[in-house]
């Protein structure tokens, strides 16, 4: 590699680009992490289907923390839609929470005693925390790869501008039609389509989960220590589903609003939590 430094070049940081390019990322994140939910979900699976997602997720976040300055040189809304949109939308906090409360409650109804179902509980909350870790350390590695041969000769400096119309160029604005054209499809997938609704409907709420996150990020640099914002978005990310939960299991509703209480559980909820953030906030502060 050469010595040469890297030449520094400023690049626009505008929101609305940013939140444009993070709803198509969602919506994608939201059916990789339904996708691989339903293909693992079967009789005798070795482990719970939801850490494959996981581990997806932070490998992926991985190679794009490596490749950041690439990918912002490239197009700068590219790596907060990778990052906060695929990443953080395939990857849950609060689906993770739920699993880990199934376990202790035995919610199956498996034959075994309540010290077992301790050990399950443990078990999807260690397999999850530490294949989520793996994920993010192996996708590190391929992405070290990937910029040993980029070769990158620029380092971008960001220019904040805010939530401006002023500084949008041509790149921008076909992000944000791409944007308005992805989510109004999945609104009229929900509407008219009569198969597979509950997928539509999570596709639909997935972006308003990931936008919310996004913006309570913008708290995390009250506490550089620890990231306030993400934190509060799993919170009250599981606390909803956990509403949600117990609203899909009542003795009275419709087959129409089940379908929009586990489009909200998968779409929202799914995208509002992340671990692929915790994770490298957890590595970076260790």
């Amino acid at each position: 590699m050469s010595n040469i430094p890297a030449k520094t070049v400023e690049v626009n940081e505008n929101r609305i680009a940013i939140a444009a390019a993070i709803i198509p990322f969602s919506i994608a994140g939201a059916l990789i992490r339904i996708a691989i939910e339903r293909l693992q979900d079967y009789t005798g699976a070795p482990v719970f289907a939801l850490v494959y997602a996981q581990w997806i997720g932070c490998v992926i976040m991985g190679i794009t923390n490596k490749n950041k300055s690439a990918l912002i040189s490239w197009y700068q809304p590219l790596h907060p839609g990778i990052t906060t949109g695929l990443c953080g939308s395939i990857t849950t906090f609060s689906s993770w929470q739920l699993g880990i409360f199934k376990e202790f409650a035995n919610y199956n109804q498996y034959q075994h005693t309540r010290g077992k179902n301790v050990l399950a509980a443990l078990s999807e909350f260690l397999v999850t925390l530490a294949m989520s870790l793996n994920g993010l350390l192996f996708g590190q590695h391929v992405g070290q790869a990937f910029s040993d041969r980029l070769h990158a000769d620029t380092e971008p400096r960001l220019l904040p501008r805010g939530f401006s119309f002023v500084y949008l160029d041509k790149k921008d604005g076909l992000i944000i039609v791409f944007a308005v054209l992805s989510w109004l499809g999945v609104v009229f997938a929900s509407i008219f389509s009569p198969y597979q609704r509950e997928l539509a409907f999570a596709c639909v709420f997935a972006p308003a989960g990931a936008l919310t996150r996004w913006c309570l990020s913008f708290y995390n640099v009250k506490m550089p220590h620890f990231p306030i914002g993400t934190f509060a978005a799993n919170i009250f990310g599981t606390l909803a589903l956990a509403v949600l939960a117990l609203v899909q299991s009542g003795p009275h509703i419709s087959a129409i609003a089940c379908e929009v209480v586990a489009g909200l559980e998968d779409g929202f909820c799914g995208c509002l939590t992340t671990i692929s953030t915790f994770i490298v906030s957890f590595k970076t502060a260790s």
